[in-house]
């Protein structure tokens, strides 16, 4: 019969984890707390809210690093004095990081962070192993900690769940009115904290002895032979057959196949390493076979994935994304020749490399951030130059006719600066300067002044391209018709921040084709941004900058609100839509 864990053993348990990790359990009330605290700061306090974004920055990266040492500490039986002199050195790490964050982090910010936090729960995964040539032991260390992990979240979905239902329970029952906040305040307690201490509780104490351990989880083996390995045939087929066409077409791959066979090959590779341990048992030799054969099988994939990606550079530039991708296409490579090499199989050398690579990348003279800009900055100037835009001066100049598919590259780029908060387009406008880059529509002028210069010609097929501007979208001397209205607040779909007000929230849905508004958290109503563009297609044609106002209007009125929103401009790009304009409210 079984015992279900009484109040005591439980409690038990919680301080015997809390002392073991006690810096780990410490960060995680800490990272808690910066959670909790943001999400019950109001959007208009920006300042506060920044310097919370700067420091779960920092306690999500302390939390693995921290972790990692402590494992190590313990795999190496480090002195206490050692163990102070490393947590104190990476909490001076910490720091330094938090000051070089600006006070208004941006998108560049975020990425790094990102990587940053890839490669701190990567150190985890072989930080105890350096220096102990225990291959076994490390893929048991690992396969717990993987175990452990979903474990964790599905004791803490089941009680976020539970508790959530509980809730509503008593608000409908009782009548109780709760905090707007409380459903995410209880996912942070349980995603953040909960979920830490539950996960740290089963990591193995001693982990000399995993490498002698033999056990292999027959659920685990079951899941990996007869689900996970069967997709990827299945997926190795579908590549295969899309080689196989475009060698019969004779034509260049699609940029984003690069995408799909990264994904498949890296997929493949953890499949693999979760059969690791089995490869030598003579019952399961078909494992080390299939292995070899899998490396075999990828080597003209990966020569796909080049030649995916590389074009995708080719027509766009290069993007953070499109660099991480060609950096990963790399890696996979080096990795898949090191297997085939047969010398010798280390696994760790997976996790290491890509620990390396997510530490290497956010910084440095080769960092994704600064190439991507260049690149991008590359590409502008090819564009206006193979135009003959620009003057002695490399300013935009004249008035010519141009190919829709490189007018929509030329925007693009600019919401690549727009997005990033970047700088180095102005020497391209006459009378723009980096010191005005935080004005409202800074960017959009610069769209204002390539609308002015650049006749977009549709004798060749666009890519389902669309874009109109209001008559008075370039001068500040026109009017707008605000009377009945008491307030007005600015705003731009493509940038968040322009998207939130005190009172207000606009969320773009479906890649900006309708807009929500929300007031004081309540939905008020949609703005129909595609229909709007369909009409003023069918009137218009692909492309206006003389909208009569009345044409860029949304009017909405109810018992508790009346707006009206005068669109300034609005385009589309694909299937996605863009909006900038004005909401007056009452």
């Amino acid at each position: 019969m079984m015992k279900l864990p009484s109040i005591q053993s439980l409690t038990e348990n919680f301080v015997q984890t809390t002392v073991r990790y006690k810096w780990v359990v410490a960060i995680a009330l800490i990272k808690m707390a910066v959670l909790l605290r943001y999400t019950e700061t109001p959007d208009a306090l920006e300042s506060e809210r920044n310097w919370l974004i700067r420091l779960a920055y920092v306690s999500f990266l302390a939390l693995p690093l921290s972790l990692a040492v402590l494992l190590s500490a313990r795999r190496g039986a480090w002195k206490s004095s050692w163990t102070i002199g490393v947590m104190a050195g990476l909490a001076g790490l910490l720091v330094l990081y938090y000051f070089s964050l600006p006070e208004d982090p941006i998108q560049a910010d975020y990425y790094r962070f990102i990587l940053f936090l890839a490669g701190a729960h990567l150190v985890v995964s072989f930080a105890p192993f350096i220096g102990f040539d225990e291959p076994n032991g490390f893929w048991q260390f690992n396969k717990t900690l993987f175990l452990q992990f979903l474990n964790a979240l599905l004791y803490s979905l089941t009680l976020f769940i539970g508790l959530l239902i509980a809730i509503q329970a008593i608000k409908y029952l009782f009548k109780v009115e709760f905090s707007a906040q409380i459903e995410m305040d209880l996912a942070i307690v349980i995603f953040t904290f909960f979920h830490t201490v539950f996960f740290l509780n089963k990591i193995p104490d001693n982990l000399r002895d995993l490498d002698q351990q033999t056990e292999y989880p027959n659920g685990l083996k079951i899941f990996t032979q007869y689900v996970l390995l069967p997709l990827e045939v299945i997926y190795l087929i579908i590549l295969y057959a899309y080689t196989g066409k475009i060698l019969f077409e004779w034509k260049l791959p699609e940029g984003g196949v690069a995408y799909l066979v990264l994904a498949f090959s890296i997929a493949g590779i953890f499949a693999l390493l979760l059969l690791y341990p089995l490869r030598k048992n003579q019952d399961d030799r078909w494992i080390q076979i299939f292995s070899r054969r899998y490396y075999l099988a990828l080597l003209p994939l990966i020569v796909l994935l080049f030649i995916g990606i590389t074009r995708r550079i080719g027509d766009y530039g290069i993007t953070e994304n499109r660099y991480i991708v060609a950096v990963l296409a790399i890696w996979l490579a080096v990795i898949t020749i090191y297997f085939l090499s047969g010398k010798r199989d280390d696994i760790r050398w997976i996790p290491i490399s890509l620990s390396i690579l997510c530490f290497l990348l956010p910084m440095g003279p080769w960092n994704i951030f600064e190439v991507s800009k260049n690149s991008q900055l590359k590409q502008f100037h090819n564009i206006l130059a193979e135009h003959k835009i620009l003057n002695a001066k490399n300013q935009i100049t004249g008035k010519i006719k141009m190919k829709a598919g490189d007018y929509e590259e030329l925007t693009s780029i600019i919401a690549f600066f727009r997005s990033r908060e970047q700088i180095g387009l102005e020497p391209y406008f006459e009378g723009f300067s980096e010191k005005n880059r935080k004005e409202y529509e800074y960017y959009r002028k610069m769209e204002v002044v390539l609308e002015r210069h650049i006749e977009v010609s549709l004798t060749t097929p666009a890519r389902n391209y669309a874009n109109f501007s209001s008559e008075f979208s370039d001068s500040a001397s026109k009017e707008i018709l605000v009377q009945g209205f008491d307030k007005m607040t600015f705003f731009d779909s493509g940038d968040e921040k322009q998207t939130r007000s005190k009172e207000w929230n606009i969320r773009p849905d479906n890649k900006g084709s309708k807009l929500s508004l929300y007031r004081n958290n309540k939905k008020v109503t949609d703005l129909e941004i595609a229909k709007k563009v369909k009409e003023l297609t069918a009137e218009f044609g692909n492309q206006s900058m003389d909208i009569p106002q009345e044409k860029l209007v949304f009017t909405h009125k109810d018992a508790q609100n009346q707006i009206k929103v005068v669109v300034r401009s609005i385009s589309k790009n694909d299937d996605t839509y863009f909006v900038q304009g004005i909401l007056l409210y009452k």
